[in-house]
């Protein structure tokens, strides 16, 4: 447990020390969480929901994917194109592609994935497939 709650706090400190470089202009290339989205992930027993809140995105670059248990998410934000005479004061938002693949806990049915993005929040309704939900079994009496 201990081990874990090390890697949680280290993933903190390095996010906050790339806000607080991205503060004085600079854009550290050394994050492998800078492009990473957060998204929530909900399981309502017969399908799953995934938020994610992508500010700013086109919704023409935004591509969605589901193989067997594996949802992938990619992208491309926007990325402000500056006159050589001028630098950045502050930027809190990067540009740039993003690819955010999320494993569920049980198959999905392909064919009745739904996803709508509305004012920058992408929501994906991913139904379960018929094999990964419980099946009520019946019994025979003599």
């Amino acid at each position: 447990m201990f081990g874990l709650q090390l890697v949680n706090e280290m993933a903190n400190v390095q996010r906050e020390m790339d806000q607080l470089f991205r503060g004085f202009g600079f854009n550290p290339t050394y994050s492998s969480a800078e492009n990473q989205i957060n998204f929530k992930v909900f399981d309502s027993g017969e399908s799953f929901s995934v938020e994610g809140s992508l500010p700013g995105l086109d919704s023409e670059k935004l591509d969605i994917s589901v193989l067997g248990r594996h949802l992938t998410i990619s992208g491309e934000f926007y990325t402000a194109e500056l006159p050589p005479d001028v630098r950045w004061h502050r930027q809190e938002r990067s540009g740039g592609k993003f690819e955010q693949k999320l494993q569920l806990s049980a198959d999905i049915d392909a064919e009745k994935i739904e996803a709508g993005y509305r004012h920058g929040i992408l929501k994906i309704n991913l139904p379960k497939a018929a094999s990964a939900l419980p099946k009520k079994i019946a019994i025979n009496v003599n």
